[in-house]
């Protein structure tokens, strides 16, 4: 149901005819009656005093809106009390998935700010669609006549930008404060289908507002996941992208320009194109992701991937395997890193030869203990005896950068490279493939897939796709495979023999 929320008053108003999108209104001194006629609405509630009442705007309006009109007492509004009586009411005037039409031209005093705050309230626990906030523009009349005339024209200002602009500050201090892009990409996209949708016979679109949504929507992502190796290359791009797009989001997206050189400078910590490379930069960027983590609150992602940079770091001085290999990971490097931790503890342990090798081993053995007892206080979320408690766990948790510095120092010059890569083709694009997006599907491809690896391909994805990736990985893969629960994984081609 389309409901209108208006307010009306006491005070002499004026007779004019307001416009809206060059249609025009009979002339009138209510707003409200303007608004029932171009938005035709299929009810109309006031919101009045108990002066405003018993005035004859209001026994005007009654007389023409009759049924329709729905009146609803409120105080005058003169003590914070009075603001937060006057919010209560017109929240619960509305309906459970209304579409609502909010009008203030006649509110008095602080009212339209009640109103913008119940209008980002209704949306967030009524799920109420705002049709549009309207303000009768009087006072900019045309022509503007010390004694206005019925036939002087009125416009009527959409305020509904100002909501907008809620939600992408919303949107803004998630992205800020907790990593979480979720809102303020959609944002970008929605704002980006809009405009093509609308200026479909204009020159001005944008081009890269979508590709900037959808890349930050994937980094939110992987970020919550603790997925370093998506993480750092979609930084890397955003980077990139971020200056590509500076015009469109300064255009168009102005709340997010206002953040957009601190973002990049938060992306810029952890950017790094090569994620398969294991290298002392690499491990340096996995670092700084931890801090990120740790700054942002998400404990939890900072300690898993804190553990998994203890076996990079290991796994460098190696030198001589496949560094993200599940089973060299956990079968050789964790199974020694255990022991080695075991042995610190005084307890008798058979370590590998290669352990005495390594620079700091004892610090190494020492931290993998620390964390796996931090890890296991989070991972069994206290339901143990002699739990940790949470601020224990913040404190030890903020402990974790010194102790990887120390490790990182004595990474070496070496770099190891990883050889295999997973592409999910549900993950190229939004809800439905589109042929005419194809090429940056490719692309993506094409830098997920990078030179010279096994690739495997996988995910839920139309044919077409799937047989046009397999082309354009033709000469950059080394083996190419295709994986599915149904069919296990199936060789497309090997080109390792060559």
């Amino acid at each position: 149901m389309s409901t209108l929320l208006t307010f009306l008053g006491t005070g002499r108003y004026e007779t004019v005819t307001y416009t809206w999108e060059g249609r025009a209104a009979q002339p009138t001194h209510l707003f409200p009656m303007a608004a029932d006629e171009l938005f035709a609405p299929e009810k109309v509630v006031v919101f009045l005093t108990p002066q405003a009442r018993q005035h004859q705007n209001f026994r005007d309006l009654q007389s023409q809106l009759q049924e329709k009109l729905q009146p609803v007492d409120i105080p005058e509004g003169r003590s914070q009390a009075d603001l937060w009586e006057i919010f209560e009411r017109v929240a619960g005037a509305v309906r459970e998935s209304d579409t609502v039409i909010l009008d203030i031209t006649h509110a008095f005093r602080s009212i339209p700010m009640v109103v913008l705050a119940v209008a980002a309230y209704l949306r967030r626990t009524k799920s109420v669609t705002i049709e549009r906030i309207v303000y009768g523009a009087f006072e900019a009349r045309e022509p503007f006549r010390t004694s206005p005339q019925p036939e002087d024209r009125a416009p009527i200002f959409d305020l509904t930008p100002l909501l907008e602009l809620l939600d992408w500050t919303s949107g803004a201090e998630a992205l800020l404060k907790r990593g979480d892009a979720g809102l303020i990409a959609a944002k970008m996209i929605e704002t980006h289908q809009r405009l093509w949708t609308k200026q479909a016979e204009t020159s001005q679109k944008p081009t890269k507002l979508k590709l900037l949504g959808q890349r930050l929507q994937s980094l939110s992502k992987a970020l919550h996941l603790s997925r370093p190796r998506e993480v750092m290359p979609l930084s890397a791009e955003l980077v990139s992208l971020l200056s590509d797009a500076r015009w469109e989001f300064q255009q168009w997206a102005k709340p997010f320009a206002l953040i957009a050189d601190q973002i990049r400078q938060e992306l810029e910590r952890f950017a790094f194109g090569a994620s398969d490379e294991l290298n002392q930069q690499s491990l340096e960027k996995q670092l700084q992701l931890v801090e990120y983590y740790l700054q942002k609150g998400l404990i939890v992602q900072a300690v898993a991937l804190a553990r998994e940079w203890v076996i990079n770091w290991v796994a460098l001085h190696r030198e001589d395997r496949d560094w993200y290999d599940a089973r060299f990971r956990e079968k050789e490097l964790e199974t020694a890193l255990n022991a080695a931790a075991r042995c610190f503890q005084g307890k008798q342990e058979e370590l590998p030869p290669w352990w005495s090798s390594l620079p700091l081993a004892d610090h190494c053995a020492k931290l993998w203990g620390w964390l796996g007892d931090l890890r296991n206080d989070l991972a069994h979320c206290g339901m143990r005896t002699k739990a940790a408690g949470i601020e224990s766990i913040s404190s030890r948790a903020k402990e974790i950068p010194e102790h990887l510095r120390a490790l990182l120092e004595h990474a070496g010059a070496h770099s190891l490279r990883g050889g295999r890569r997973v592409i999910d083709l549900s993950q190229l694009y939004g809800e439905r493939a589109r042929l005419d997006e194809l090429p940056a599907y490719l692309d993506r491809a094409r830098e997920l897939a990078g030179e010279g690896n096994e690739v495997v391909l996988t995910g839920q994805a139309p044919i077409w796709l799937y047989l046009a990736v397999a082309h354009a990985l033709h000469g950059k893969a080394r083996r190419l495979v295709y994986d599915s629960p149904v069919t296990g994984e199936v060789c497309i081609f090997d080109h390792s023999a060559r």
